[in-house]
């Protein structure tokens, strides 16, 4: 997935604020975006650690990351 794809479905998210929409690669991590905390929440699923980001470009910065490493292996 592009860097582009990951910043159009977190604009997406955003848009759909009040909404619960969880995005999820099964078994590695899944992306939901809080309207309280005005952020996007990346759950690790192995130790479940919440990673939260502030705005898109530093979100998709690190999916993107996230993902090729994992593609890489």
């Amino acid at each position: 997935m592009g860097i582009d794809e990951i910043k159009k479905m977190l604009s997406n998210l955003m848009e759909y604020e009040d909404s619960r929409i969880t995005h999820s690669v099964p078994g590695l991590i899944e992306l939901t975006y809080s309207k309280e905390a005005q952020s996007f929440q990346v759950t690790t699923l192995v130790d479940g650690e919440i990673s939260p980001y502030y705005d898109v470009n530093t979100a998709s910065q690190a999916l993107y990351t996230l993902l090729n490493a994992i593609k890489k292996e």
